[in-house]
């Protein structure tokens, strides 16, 4: 049995999908494909023939739903741990058994749609985590650096998400330039158009984005004070401020330096109150909790 060994970029689907395409036209099993990730820790020179052999006298063609298909993408940007699945094999084995007639493979109830369900979860989570917990810092532009980033953030996803990430912000930021590193990649827009640049070797550490970034203290002030007066002490709720704000995140936000204080703050008598401390001992109306 011949082996075809396939290195993939870290994020290209459109070439797992081409690659997936050929395959099933040769009638290739999963079994006979090993896919590897090109910064896998594997030797970069294993053997294994490349060169894929031509379609078959009787190919194995697939049609799939838009549906079906961006589930398939979603998936392909979950990066797992060591000890898991290479993500291409998973989808080319879906992709197998789908052109075999098995419908099944792509549903909740199945070994192998479990897992892809489990991971476009886990995908979309982390698209929530950047849209929510990333903090941009403003930056001072010189009228001689017309192209410079005006605001720039650093974040740290668990999966590839930039993409996903880029539209969101481009929606959020209107004509702004910006940057977004991460360790596997930058997102940058000139207020018009967008791009994604990946590191050709290693990745962008956070050393890098602090070469670039310069704190603007007057603004991250006035963030901290908006965010420290719409604390609500009554309402917190640790297990969950955790759970929906995993501690993994703080390290970046501005608002560490806050959290811990307003947090012994809520358990030493401020759950009293409605409102910030700071807002309730001035005049007016005291907002208190219901009895």
């Amino acid at each position: 049995m011949t082996m075809y060994t396939l290195y993939m970029a870290r994020a290209d689907f459109a070439a797992w999908r081409d690659n997936a395409r050929r395959l099933l036209a040769a009638r290739v099993s999963p079994g006979e494909v090993l896919w590897q990730d090109n910064d896998s820790a594997g030797d970069l020179f294993a053997s294994g023939d490349t060169d894929l052999p031509p379609p078959s006298e009787t190919p194995l063609a697939l049609k799939l739903s838009r549906q079906h298909l961006s589930r398939l993408e979603c998936a392909s940007h979950y990066w797992p741990a060591h000890h898991q699945e290479c993500r291409w094999a998973l989808l080319y084995r879906v992709v197998w058994r789908l052109a075999q007639g098995e419908g099944e493979a792509l549903l909740a109830g199945d070994t192998d749609g479990a897992v892809v369900e489990q991971r476009v979860k886990a995908v979309n989570h982390e698209v929530h985590h950047i849209h929510a917990f990333l903090r941009f810092h403003q930056q001072p532009v010189h009228p001689q650096e017309q192209h410079a980033p005006e605001f720039v953030a650093w974040f740290e996803p668990r999966h590839d998400v930039l993409e996903a990430a880029a539209r969101h912000f481009i929606d959020r930021m209107g004509q702004h330039r910006w940057l977004i590193m991460t360790p596997e990649g930058t997102i940058f827009c000139d207020g018009r158009q967008w791009h994604i640049e990946r590191p050709e070797s290693g990745v962008f550490t956070f050393q890098d984005y602090q070469a670039l970034s310069t704190m603007e203290n007057d603004v991250e002030d006035l963030w901290l004070a908006y965010y420290a007066s719409t604390f609500n002490p009554a309402r917190l709720n640790e297990k969950t401020m955790v759970r929906s704000m995993p501690s993994r995140f703080w390290r970046h936000m501005p608002e560490r330096v806050l959290i811990t204080g307003l947090i012994s703050h809520a358990r030493h008598g401020a759950r009293r109150l409605g409102q910030d401390s700071r807002l309730a001992d001035r005049r007016g109306h005291t907002i208190t909790l219901p009895k």
